[in-house]
């Protein structure tokens, strides 16, 4: 399948902020597709790179996610998760392992800016196509290397998730109830905030090399990420040599502070009380003034140490109001409160809506549906929103053919030699 005039044509925006900027996107799972869907959103000019022997595994480990629940003829295109986290992207193949694909990798390095890539360590040097490598071909290239452990060090080779990197990191040691097994944060926080991250990191990087005509090599480690987010824990041990446990949904110092139920069937709201002064407000939305003055809980110590009497009594008062209106009625008096939302939920929220975070998508193959959009605005650069992800190798002939100047018979030939394709290689990678 040749590229499309109807997906290239959209591409062509102008005011976008990273206008300009090429990047290979080699990223596969989440990590690196977060990072390259994110500078694509910002303008840039982003390629996500596959191959037909190893197309982006959530292309073909997509949990049932599929329009509909139908995987269709071609599900490698249909995927949720590869449709979500790849909108804004040129794609083509690119077998790596092959002498002819690192030819016209290394050409494709050679007129970009930026290399994301979230492999092991190995894989790249196995190639033969690690930082060093490539920095011979073009010496002012940007790599973004979302590794697991980082570069260097004795688990540099350590493969991962990133739920075992919550475990390794510290976070489910502090995940969960007391006196219960630690639990997975059920979703894989390093791998989100790593490619939230990457972003800044290689924005610092084109300004550093639009002093110098450097490049560098960002070496940003999931495993101590996770760690750098628990710092007043680790504190507490450097200062203390305390170890901090699963506390469930209570705090070190603050009361109240938890998760609530509320009216109606697994509902709950969150609430965080910080001061006295807080305490006092609260009570009095409670339509319990008198609380502010009772012994047990006069001041935050108080509160605190009695802490099971006073979630009761909360308790009684949320489980008589919706969890939006409790959320409503405490922040309209300066209080720290958040509903808790499932998916149906979150897609019909109206401050969501507001800010038009949702919006629908179009892709060939998958159909039309709402995606999530991005936690963030510019004043004066809008975010790119035109293009959908693309089908496996889509741009081949595009990307070859203009970047590139490869005729027509050349690309034709790279696909009778499975150097790049529109298809997994085996039917194993192409059902699920």
């Amino acid at each position: 399948m040749e590229s499309s005039e109807y997906s290239w044509g959209l591409f062509m925006t102008t005011n976008l902020a990273l206008k300009g900027i090429r990047v290979l996107d080699m990223g596969m799972f989440m990590a690196g597709p977060y990072c390259g869907a994110i500078l694509a959103d910002l303008g840039a000019e982003v390629i996500k790179i596959e191959s037909c022997r190893r197309p982006d595994p959530i292309r073909v480990q997509a949990r049932g996610i599929y329009p509909n629940r139908i995987p269709g003829e071609r599900p490698w295109n249909r995927s949720g998760m590869i449709n979500e986290r790849n909108r804004n992207k040129l794609g083509i193949t690119l077998d790596l392992t092959l002498p002819k694909g690192k030819e016209v990798f290394k050409r494709l390095v050679k007129v970009s800016d930026v290399v994301v890539e979230n492999f092991s360590r190995k894989v790249l040097t196995g190639w033969e196509l690690d930082y060093p490598a490539l920095r011979e071909v073009n010496p002012s290239i940007i790599m973004m290397s979302l590794t697991s452990q980082g570069l260097t060090g004795p688990e540099k080779d350590y493969v991962s998730f990133g739920p075992t990197l919550e475990q390794i990191g510290g976070l489910a040691h502090l995940t969960g109830y007391p006196d219960q097994i630690s639990a997975f944060a059920s979703f894989a926080y390093p791998d989100m905030l790593a490619g939230a991250l990457a972003p800044g990191l290689i924005i610092a990087a084109l300004r550093y090399r639009n002093g110098t005509g450097k490049g560098m090599q960002i070496d940003l480690s999931q495993r101590e990420l996770a760690t750098f987010c628990i710092g007043e824990v680790m504190m507490d041990y450097a200062m203390n040599k305390r170890v901090r446990n699963e506390a469930g949904n209570r705090h070190s110092s603050m009361a109240p502070y938890g998760c609530y139920p509320c009216q109606g069937e697994d509902r709950w709201v969150t609430i965080a009380i910080a001061s006295d002064e807080e305490w006092r407000r609260f009570c009095q939305v409670m339509g319990k003034p008198e609380l502010a003055e009772d012994t047990r809980f006069l001041d935050v110590l108080s509160r605190w140490k009695n802490q099971d009497e006073l979630d009761g009594i909360i308790t009684r008062w949320t489980k008589e109001h919706e969890h939006y209106d409790v959320m409503r009625k405490l922040q309209e008096a300066g209080l720290t409160a958040g509903a808790v939302l499932d998916m149906r939920e979150l897609f019909n929220d109206a401050h969501l809506k507001e800010r038009d975070f949702f919006h629908v998508e179009t892709h060939p193959e998958a159909g039309s549906f709402p995606y999530k959009g991005r936690p963030l605005r510019l004043t004066r650069t809008p975010l790119r929103r035109e293009m959908p992800a693309p089908s496996l190798g889509e741009h081949n002939y595009h990307v070859y053919g203009t970047l590139l100047g490869m005729s027509r018979e050349e690309i034709q030939l790279m696909e009778k030699e499975g150097v790049i394709g529109t298809v997994p290689a085996s039917k194993e990678l192409q059902f699920t």
